[in-house]
């Protein structure tokens, strides 16, 4: 049984001389104590601090027969709740009560909560899906309520609508994508607002069961052969440095870095702080909030990449390398590779040449080409097998298979790596010709 009274405490005189109203909670024997929005003065009281004025009787009467409707929709739950269930259940207000929550403020709060613990990429996933969920509805305020089978069908269409980027053929990545993200944004609003052991269901729709989301197509194949990562390694560094920077000799030195260190991502290259003894240990960004082992791997430095190691160095020690010094952000780090990758690209006739593909090729090199067992190559990319989960208990970590299978990696790959960039006073582009008026400026 669960009761109700309003009452005013005469310790609790505020500095106004003001005292606030309470609605004393008792149930199974047990006090709470819920504040209202009513204040009132000494006048107001009997000489006993009991309420005499008519107005906040029936003000309290009403949020009392509202707190009782919340208990009565409970029904015979209510006996075997806790005074804490109790009184959650009624500050979420009645369970028939459904929220109006704006998705797209919520959705945002979680990409930043996402930026803030370090996993950029995929809030700026949520960011870009957020932005695109605005320009369909043409406003940032959207109720949950309004995500219904219909909306989610329109939207799609709209998705796939959407013209292609230039030189770029339409697929169906963000038809299935940006649908999921809202998917995973709104799990988490019922998640947080509804609770079905009480009862509470503030978010009832589910309109993602009967919305078929569009396959995405199979990625294109990023991985290099053999011959295309040694002509990579082999490529000469461009002569017009400007401003000490040329982005094609950068955007070769972080691919080739990224391949033999078993293809690290460049935001774990960007934040990695540890590295000792001729090893380079890192938990992998993406994934170390969802593993137990925090995602942690180490790796031997192979005599091939010590250069490009002590090249790219942080002098002050705080980190591994001082890219965090260069760039602002590891967005700007990721453009810069980017760019260069594409002029690359272009030497080596390989279309739209991205930094991921550094990873696709040391796998494919060494499952393919070094008979590298499937398992050390899911070890090596700091993958977890659902199905060795249990095995993997039993089992002392240990980096040598690993070490061993980048060794033989390295050696059918051939790098041979001159990191020696042409003399930048040489080629600064003070000392250069001056281009015509109607010339386009250097693209590197």
């Amino acid at each position: 049984m669960t009761t109700f009274k309003a009452e005013v405490y005469q310790h609790q005189k505020r500095a106004d001389g003001t005292y606030n109203i309470k609605i004393r909670v008792i149930h199974n024997r047990q006090k709470k104590y819920l504040p209202t929005p009513y204040y009132i003065y000494r006048d107001d009281l009997t000489r006993n601090y009991k309420i005499k004025n008519q107005y906040y009787i029936d003000e309290c009467d009403k949020l009392i027969k509202k707190y009782r409707s919340v208990i009565d929709s409970l029904g015979e739950r209510s006996f075997q709740m806790t005074i804490d269930q109790i009184v959650d259940a009624i500050n979420q207000g009645n369970i028939n009560d459904h929220i109006d929550l704006n998705i797209i403020d919520y959705g945002r709060n979680i990409a930043n909560q996402m930026k803030a613990d370090g996993h950029v990429g995929n809030a700026k996933v949520y960011d870009i899906a957020l932005n695109n969920l605005v320009k369909f509805v043409g406003r940032d305020n959207i109720s949950v309520q309004e995500i219904t089978v219909r909306f989610l069908n329109d939207w799609i269409k709209y998705l796939t609508d959407m013209p292609a980027r230039p030189n770029r053929e339409r697929g169906t990545r963000a038809q299935s994508q940006y649908p999921s993200v809202l998917r995973t944004i709104i799990n988490r609003a019922k998640a947080e607002y509804n609770d079905e052991d009480l009862g509470l269901i503030r978010i009832p729709l589910s309109p993602f069961n009967k919305v078929k989301l569009p396959k995405i197509e199979q990625k294109r194949k990023r991985a290099l052969d053999l011959d295309t990562i040694h002509k990579l390694s082999n490529l000469p560094y461009h002569n017009v440095i400007r401003n000490g920077f040329n982005r094609y000799n950068f955007a070769k030195d972080m691919f080739m870095l990224s391949f033999m260190l078993i293809g690290i991502n460049e935001v774990d290259l960007y934040y990695c702080e540890d590295c000792k003894k001729d090893r380079i240990t890192y938990q992998r960004m993406k994934t170390k909030n969802r593993r137990d082992d925090k995602a942690e791997i180490s790796i031997k430095l192979q005599p091939e990449v010590k250069a490009l190691m002590d090249k790219y160095k942080d002098p002050t020690g705080k980190r591994v390398f001082r890219f965090y010094m260069e760039y602002s952000s590891v967005d700007a780090f990721c453009s810069a590779i980017n760019k260069g990758l594409k002029l690359i690209g272009k030497d080596l006739n390989v279309d739209d040449l991205e930094f991921y593909a550094a990873r696709h090729t040391w796998a494919t090199i060494a499952i393919n080409d070094a008979g590298i067992d499937k398992y050390v190559v899911h070890s090596a990319l700091n993958h977890v097998d659902p199905g060795m989960k249990v095995t993997d208990l039993y089992i002392k970590k240990s980096w040598d298979p690993i070490d061993q299978a980048n060794r033989k990696v390295l050696d059918l790959a051939n790098i041979k790596l001159d990191i020696v960039e042409p003399d930048r006073d040489k080629y600064m582009l003070s000392n250069l010709p001056k281009q015509n008026a109607k010339q386009k400026p250097s693209k590197y």
